[in-house]
């Protein structure tokens, strides 16, 4: 550093404040302080001088005359900024930096924690106020703002955020947020948990978010979590649930990169899996849910703010929270310092002319980061003019220009959107062929990160060669990315900013045919749905998704329509019927439009719709479609098309979703007859068929049948598939299931054993289908071996979350065995429940098993008597007795009739989590189960008190 300009203080203060400066200075240097004041000033848009710098780097502390001029200048908001951000990394933080206010409340002080010290009177005396200064600087170590170290990179999930150099500015902006999201250095933590970036398009909210999370890295120890919303897709303020979707497949991502899930896991059990990490993390952390919509309520806002407590969220939008959530950070334009710094970061403008030119096409640019960064990258072309030649430009705008800044109007700023668009559209032309060709295809696709790989692929299915198309898309991101129109989205993937693709849209761009540019991206994309849903295909449709309503449009080809159907399909069976759901029914109505209701694609469609409404638990809707579909197909195909027999299935699914057991198993006796007949015995699709007669029989009471058909079931499932199966695990935990309801329950026992070990070879042993297993194992042999029970409920809460119907009746299962004299062991004691067997049924449309419908409540309260019971039983305080009270919140919590039972079961889940806290410590995998039911039943006190 450099000695030269060393200094206890660095005054900074606005010009027309130059008198009570000078008194001041006087003061400090009279008590033996060396202290920093400019005496030249500065003018409009001079740069900022290497000797400020110096001496800011040089300068132990700072201290801000605050008047009101104070935050009107341009240099004194960079100053104090600047020295805020470099004293953050040292010892002592933000206590290096004083504000002495002067005509101005001590509320009117930006950023706030200036004020989280005890400031001198307004009216104090500058004597007392450089006593003050003294004192404090006296106290300090030596360390100088120039000493502070960059900040860590922090732990991006699920990859890694890469930085721009386009970043400029906004420190005003990053303090705000922080003072927001992270109220500390002595003024509590009691601030909001959710901030709100709200700006319009390409004003930089998103690198804003980044460079937040970067700069404060030391605030969230347990990493950023980045979560992209998308909301700049023209449909998404009138499809708030796509937004939830594509939120859901990208936890998917963070998880399966913290090891947490294998490849394809349902979206429930990730989120699950990811809450249970960060509570046993307990490590403060960010969440950025990046360009949320307009149109998304609280409800799924809810869902997609930060999962836990310890986490912050920062949102960025181009609209204002729903109903008035959060703090909102207001993000314009660049003021005319850094915009001007901005657009000569290539080209260094010269002084006179040039820098005047320079400061006017900032001025027509409106401050517009993107066009301001990529004008710089223009004005640094050798035939552009320079400065000048780029502002002159503006003066005639073509068609184009002037018909994307009218239909742009209400995104960008109005006076500049002319300027805005030549620029962005002037950056296109300049792209080479390979540039422009990417960039167009960009357009065609949502503005979520691309890779190279799906890029390539489109061209390939346009017609371009292989090898060729992979080159080209290699320059074309490269030239793309020079001109500041694509940055690189970490992970190899590129992101073209959403302005980016509207403004190329709406232009007339012939180098790349539109259409069957197109039709390409849909076919590519359809393949991608249609592939492997595990390992690398995963990722790969995971990649495909957001993509499809942008491509697909409205569905008005066989196509188009394909595409949709399949990313139903995709969102179905992955665990997300809500998002197949919205998909079929968007795409029935279109079929049903184009095609009328009797065409065979709007049947096939029809019968993915009615699977979907009944995966939602919605019955009645379900049977009524599926009837419907199925009557439909029969009359076009014939009953004995495939099909058909797969459309009846599903209606035999929707009986035995609604207790009909005895019409479920007529219909799939119907579907095993007409498939021994079609294809044998030995046809999977027969056995599948076989499996639901078996089921509904059994559900049905008629448990000798059950026993002999699953017999049956077994051997020829070995036969078929063989013995390392997952049906063939299936097969035998149903086996069990009828042994048990016939009293057998050593043989039940032998075969869920047999069940088990299965399982964990085939998915280890966390898995919904393992515990299903080892539990009803444990059932069979009496229910007495409440360690076992007690270990698979902790594995359920993890995994599947206390709210799941299987950990429900895990939690039933523990409490019988605090009671055995409840379990109905003796003679006409009812047995306890097993897990559903795992039966096979039609894919994708087996029964709606995760929910807890109010149908329940009568069982609901007999848990909850015996969770009392279990619990007045305990006699010590002790970490059994804790796990028990654990139980009897869960149990209480569950009885939902009336809002205070949610209170007392939260006061009873704090005291047994503090309790296990105490006996166990916080990395106990108990007390980490405590905290995960404490926090879900927080989640349900707080729904119900908005709703009320």
């Amino acid at each position: 550093m450099d000695s030269a300009h060393q200094y206890d203080v660095f005054l900074s203060y606005a010009w027309e404040d130059i008198a009570l400066a000078v008194r001041f200075q006087e003061e400090l240097e009279a008590r033996g302080l060396t202290v920093f004041r400019d005496v030249t000033g500065m003018r409009d848009y001079d740069d900022i001088p290497e000797v400020i710098r110096a001496a800011i780097d040089g300068s132990r502390t700072l201290v801000a005359l605050y008047t009101p001029s104070f935050p009107e200048s341009q240099y004194c908001r960079w100053e104090l900024h600047t020295a805020l951000t470099r004293a953050f990394r040292l010892p002592g933080r933000t206590r290096r930096v004083m504000a002495v206010v002067r005509g101005m409340r001590f509320s009117q002080v930006l950023p706030g924690r200036l004020t989280c010290l005890r400031l001198p009177p307004v009216a104090a005396g500058l004597d007392e106020i450089a006593d003050s200064v003294h004192r404090t600087v006296t106290g300090m170590d030596g360390h100088r703002f120039g000493d502070a170290p960059e900040p860590p990179e922090p732990s991006w999930y699920p990859v890694p955020a890469v930085g721009s150099q386009d970043f400029r500015g906004r420190l005003p902006e990053l303090w705000r947020t922080r003072d927001a999201l992270d109220g500390d250095d002595g003024a509590g933590n009691d601030a909001p948990s959710v901030v709100f970036l709200v700006g319009g398009g390409g004003i930089g909210k998103t690198m804003l978010a980044e460079q937040y999370g970067r700069l404060f890295a030391a605030d969230h120890p347990g990493g950023v979590f980045v979560v992209r919303a998308f909301g700049s897709h023209p449909d998404s303020a009138r499809d708030p649930e796509r937004v939830r979707v594509l939120v859901e497949d990208q936890i998917r991502a963070i998880a399966e990169r913290l090891g947490l899930t294998e490849s394809g896991a349902p979206a429930a059990r990730a989120r699950a899996a990811l809450n249970a990490h960060l509570v046993a993390m307990d490590q403060p952390y960010l969440w950025i849910v990046d360009d949320l919509p307009a149109g998304v309520g609280t409800e799924v806002l809810r869902a997609l703010i930060a999962p836990t407590a310890r986490g912050k969220t920062l949102v960025t939008s181009r609209h204002a929270a729903p109903g008035g959530q959060g703090v909102r950070v207001d993000v314009g334009e660049l003021d005319e310092l850094d915009a001007v710094a901005l657009l000569t970061s290539r080209r260094p403008a010269a002084p006179g002319g040039e820098r005047q030119a320079a400061r006017s096409l900032a001025k027509a640019l409106g401050g517009h980061p993107l066009a301001l960064a990529v004008s710089a990258e223009l004005v640094a072309l050798p035939d552009v003019g320079g400065f000048q030649g780029l502002l002159e430009s503006f003066a005639e705008p073509g068609p184009d220009v002037l018909e994307s800044a009218g239909r742009l109007g209400v995104e960008l700023p109005t006076a500049h959107a002319t300027s805005i668009c030549a620029t962005l559209l002037r950056g296109t032309d300049r792209l080479a062929a390979a540039g422009r060709t990417v960039v167009l295809l960009a357009s065609l696709l949502a503005p979520a990160p691309l890779s190279p790989e799906l890029l390539t692929e489109i061209l390939v299915a346009s017609g371009e060669d292989g090898g060729r198309a992979a080159q080209l898309v290699r320059d074309g991101l490269a030239e793309a990315g020079r001109l500041a129109l694509a940055r690189t989205a970490g992970g190899g993937s590129w992101s073209f900013h959403a302005l980016i693709g509207r403004v190329v849209r709406l232009a007339d761009y012939e180098d790349v045919p539109r259409e069957r540019a197109r039709r390409a991206a849909v076919a590519v994309l359809g393949k991608r749905l249609a592939g492997p849903a595990t390992g690398e295909g995963r990722a790969r449709t995971a990649e495909a998704l957001p993509h499809v309503r942008m491509v697909a449009g409205a569905p008005v080809d066989q196509d188009d329509r394909h595409l949709v159907n399949e990313a139903g399909r995709v969102h179905t069976e992955a665990g997300d019927p809500a998002a197949g759901l919205a998909l079929f029914r968007e795409l029935h109505a279109a079929c049903h439009t184009a095609l009328g209701g009797g065409d065979l694609t709007t049947l096939r469609v029809l019968a993915g719709l009615a699977v979907a409404h009944g995966l939602c638990g919605e019955h009645e809707t379900a049977l009524r479609l599926k009837q419907e579909a199925h009557q439909g197909l029969a009359a076009l195909l014939g009953a004995r098309h495939d099909d058909t027999l797969t459309a009846l299935g599903n209606v035999g699914v929707t009986h035995f979703d609604l207790g009909a057991y005895e019409s479920a198993r007529q219909v799939f006796a119907q579907v095993y007859r007409i498939r021994a007949a079609k294809d044998s015995v030995q046809h999977p699709e027969t056995l599948q068929a076989l499996a639901g007669v078996a089921a509904a029989a059994s559900k049905g009471g008629r448990h000798a049948l059950a026993l002999r058909l699953r017999g049956h079931l077994l051997a020829r499932t070995g036969r078929v598939l063989g013995t390392r199966h997952p049906r063939y695990a299936d097969a035998l935990n149903a086996m069990g299931a009828s042994a048990y309801a016939r009293g057998r329950r050593a043989e039940a026992a032998d075969w869920f054993d047999r069940a088990h070990r299965l399982c964990l070879e085939l998915y280890g042993p966390e898995h919904g289908d393992t515990l299903d297993a080892l539990e009803n194992a444990l059932v069979a042999r009496g229910g007495e071996e409440a360690a076992g029970f007690r270990e698979v409920y902790r594995r359920r809460v993890d995994l599947q979350g206390p709210a799941h119907p299987s950990t429900v009746t895990t939690l039933r299962h523990c409490v019988l065995s605090r009671r055995p004299e409840a379990a109905g062991t003796g003679p006409g004691r009812r047995l306890p429940d097993l897990m559903e067997p795992a039966d096979s049924f039609p894919p994708g449309a087996e029964p709606g098993r995760v929910r807890l419908d109010a149908a329940d409540m009568d069982a609901r309260i007999e848990l909850f008597e015996w969770a009392c019971a279990a619990h007045e039983a305990m006699a010590d305080y002790d970490e059994d007795a804790l796990v028990v009270q654990l139980w009897l919140a869960h149990a209480t919590a569950l009885m939902d009739q009336f809002d205070d039972q949610r209170e007392v079961a939260l006061a009873i889940a704090e005291d047994s989590e503090a309790g296990l806290l105490r006996e166990l410590g916080r990395d106990h995998p108990l007390t980490r189960t405590a905290t995960s039911v404490h926090r879900w039943i927080e989640r349900l006190v707080d729904e119900a008190v908005e709703s009320r």
